[in-house]
């Protein structure tokens, strides 16, 4: 069986032939032998598409499932945590020590924003997002923005 590319190049070689005035009935013929190796293709390449995307989906619960496990350990950590600091605050100098661990309070500093229109702007990192959905529908109407433009795209459909 033919691969994808060079069904493509058969159907290239057709077109050319077409193009150069080629007898009907020769690449009408070529396009009836090549016809069935495109449909028999494009089903198998379809086949493995839909198999790869349940993989993903698959993956995708998986992932999630993951995720939903290791913010419960996160949770389950912080948790005990907060238990050992409440312990070790009844402790005589908030230090204890052990043959495997030493447990004491460290102090650190952090910043708290209370109001970000007060912070000058040396400390303010601006980022910029475009909402496409609105400006597309602004740009279908006719509009034209300076710096974008919109792009029609082609893409496959498998049903």
């Amino acid at each position: 069986m033919a691969t994808i590319y060079e069904i493509a190049d058969k159907y290239k070689f057709i077109q050319q032939m077409i193009e150069e005035g080629a007898d009907p009935e020769v690449f009408a013929e070529a396009l009836k032998a090549i016809d069935g190796e495109a449909a028999e293709k494009l089903e198998a390449y379809a086949m493995v598409i839909k198999n790869v995307d349940s993989d993903i989906n698959g993956l995708d619960a998986e992932i999630k499932r993951l995720q939903e496990r290791k913010k419960s350990m996160q949770n389950n950590v912080a948790n005990m945590k907060e238990v050992m600091g409440m312990l070790l605050k009844t402790v005589e100098g908030n230090r204890l020590k052990t043959d495997k661990f030493t447990f004491s309070f460290r102090k650190s500093t952090k910043v708290v924003i209370d109001n970000i229109d007060m912070i000058p702007e040396d400390f303010v990192r601006k980022l910029y997002d475009v909402n496409k959905t609105d400006l597309k529908k602004y740009m279908e109407r006719g509009a034209i923005v300076n710096g974008a433009r919109l792009l029609e795209n082609q893409s496959l459909s498998i049903r």
